[in-house]
């Protein structure tokens, strides 16, 4: 890699910094193998080398198909010494999303690990772009076309000599796609180094933690990840979710450091296997992608103490439009402030957030409900190859966010919910997150989904998809008479379903789309 005078900011420069100060410590650990700082950067460097070798370089695409492993970290970190863009893409995405990704990205190279090594084979005809197949084997025999991933790599002391700028893309990110197609999201050195070390001073990652992530590295774990590294932080990595896996490393590790989805804490809450483990060494509990009920939230702070920390962002603004802080958590409990307990608290230390009417854009005053414009110096630089959706959404550098919310005088954020999650009946708007955190109060409702389905009479109407905690013998009826006592009239649903479970995305937020298809597919039957 060859140093500009621009070289400080980028990732590069700024791994190299924890590397001196670090090289012998813990970076990184999965099940039975860890790498210290060095040696991660030593194999990451041969994979540097390796990519240099096949004509990879800046801004060239470099998908990454990797779960939780040690070869997703050393092909994230090579790849970026590379000078290369990673294109990160969620080991749940089905076969038809991959090809859709990977042809729309223009990946040249493609890095799979075992699960996947087959789904892409079969896609090989009709990838556009994609020159190099890298696969990881665990011991089985690759397709022909495949380069085993030790082989790949060459053994190298420093990385490849490439001019990396900050301007150079270092992430094409995927959208949830949540409301069409997942578009791809750019983001540079500078920006994501910002917004690193942005991490580090708004989650409290320090050289001392022990970092626990067990979410998708290629979604908002991979940038706690980089946080990690940069402060110097172990960071300790878990291949997908488990009670008694998550338990017990968190007990065996003396974990001081993790993220969950609410999903995930709710479970954890609910197992008998909690009190079984020592999870007193956790510091610091990091929740986002899905609000928490404030019922839940108090029991959590029972059981965990006043360890609870909540991010909100997007793919746009990775992570950090607004925290909310340990301390304030605990203070709304103690001064029994449900309403704030329910906000994503404020705007962060780098970002600036304001309130804009729908249709006209102009900013609303403290109170008034509208759209979410959030800034920082970390978001996105463009959609790739979407000019009209990037002119739509980026404005003067604010990033409209798709999310209706309002702010209080304190500068609390409350989000209300996604637009395009808006229920509309007999003309009047309801949020479906403040049906759901009132439903979410009902001791016998393990987790609610509310969405709007197509009514002749009012347009749509309020349905409650309810999820009963076990053992429980809750009916419609209950539900009904439950509302009555929480909601105004308009906003009480007028039809309640049970489920096993709420469907999810990849990146553990309820999916509503999928459940309003299912809903108005069936709707439309019984109309008809």
């Amino acid at each position: 890699m060859i140093e500009t005078d621009a070289h400080a900011r980028t990732l590069n420069s700024v791994f190299e910094k924890s590397l001196r100060k670090y090289a012998d410590r813990v970076a990184v650990q999965f099940e039975d193998e860890s790498l210290t700082y060095a040696e991660l950067d030593a194999r990451a460097n041969a994979f540097a080398h390796a990519l240099a070798d096949h004509d990879v370089g800046p801004n060239d695409r470099v998908a990454l198909m990797l779960t939780n492993r040690v070869e997703y970290l050393i092909a994230d970190l090579g790849v970026i010494k590379a000078g290369a863009t990673k294109v990160p893409l969620n080991d749940q995405l089905t076969a038809a999303e991959f090809e859709y990704m990977l042809n729309d990205s223009h990946a040249g190279t493609v890095v799979c690990g075992p699960a996947f090594v087959d789904t892409v084979d079969d896609l090989r005809s009709s990838l556009d772009d994609v020159e190099t197949f890298v696969g990881v084997s665990d011991g089985e025999s690759l397709p022909e076309s495949f380069v085993p991933f030790e082989e790949f790599t060459r053994e190298a002391s420093a990385p490849p000599e490439t001019v990396i700028e900050p301007s150079d893309f270092v992430g094409h990110y995927y959208t949830g796609g949540t409301t069409g197609k997942p578009k791809g999201v750019l983001h540079t050195h500078e920006n994501m180094m910002v917004n690193a070390y942005s991490h580090i001073i708004e989650l409290g990652i320090t050289a001392d933690d022990t970092m626990l992530l067990m979410t998708p590295l290629p979604h908002s774990a991979g940038a706690f990840l980089w946080a990690g590294l940069l402060a110097g932080a172990t960071v300790v990595v878990r291949d997908g979710f488990d009670i008694d896996v998550a338990l017990s490393t968190i007990e065996n590790e003396s974990v001081t450091w993790t993220f969950m989805v609410p999903t995930m804490i709710y479970r954890v809450l609910d197992s008998p296997q909690l009190s079984d483990h020592d999870t007193s060494s956790i510091d610091t509990l990091v929740y986002g992608a899905a609000p928490m009920t404030p019922a839940r939230l108090r029991e959590g702070l029972g059981a965990f103490g006043p360890v609870f920390l909540q991010f909100y962002g997007q793919t746009e603004v990775p992570n950090l439009i607004t925290t909310f802080g340990k301390q304030e958590h605990q203070i709304a409990v103690e001064r029994d402030q449900t309403d704030r307990l329910s906000s994503a608290g404020q705007a962060c230390l780098m970002s600036d957030v304001k309130i804009v009417d729908v249709e006209t854009g102009e900013e609303l005053p403290h109170g008034e409900e509208g759209e979410v414009l959030a800034t920082a110096p970390y978001t996105m630089e463009s959609y790739h190859e979407r000019p009209e959706a990037t002119e739509e959404t980026v404005t003067d550098g604010w990033v409209r966010t798709g999310d209706i919310g309002r702010i209080d005088e304190d500068g609390y954020v409350y989000l209300l919910d996604r637009a395009s999650d808006m229920i509309i009946t007999g003309g009047m708007n309801v949020y479906s997150t403040e049906v759901e955190e009132s439903l979410g109060e009902h001791d016998d409702i393990k987790e609610v989904a509310v969405i709007g389905i197509p009514d002749e009479e009012w347009g749509e109407i309020v349905t409650a998809i309810c999820v009963r905690r076990d053992e429980a013998t809750l009916t419609a009826s209950d539900i009904f008479s439950f509302a009555n006592e929480q909601l105004a009239d308009y906003k009480k649903p007028k039809r309640v379903e049970f489920v096993d479970e709420i469907p999810k995305t990849p990146y553990g937020k309820m999916d509503k789309k999928a459940l309003r298809d299912e809903y108005w597919k069936r709707e439309d039957r019984e109309i008809s």
